[in-house]
């Protein structure tokens, strides 16, 4: 388990995948912020859970686009880039539907 976690961080540890990470969270982070009502538990059809992962994916996004490389391999699964960048999509598309 520990080289399929190091070898997935390691595929996507690249320049263009970083920027396409930092570029998503912060667009996802601005949708937040700019029509927060429809991410709300309350007010939208989202559960708290799903806000729970997007706001995990958009730290996740800005830790990996950074530059930010966690050395521990538990460190690495928590912050993997790439279940993060498939809810960030999801995300902005949800927000744009």
């Amino acid at each position: 388990m520990r080289t399929l976690i190091r070898t997935m961080y390691r595929l996507m540890d690249k320049g263009p995948f970083r920027a396409l990470s930092l570029i998503l969270a912060l667009w996802l982070a601005g949708c937040v912020i700019w029509q927060p009502s429809r991410f709300a538990a309350r007010t939208s059809d989202l559960a708290i859970w799903h806000g729970l992962l997007l706001i995990w994916a958009v730290c996740t996004g800005v830790i990996h686009g950074t530059g930010f490389s966690p050395q521990q391999t538990r460190w690495q699964a928590l912050f993997s880039p790439l279940p993060a960048l498939l809810i960030l999509l999801a995300g902005i598309f949800w927000f744009y539907h």
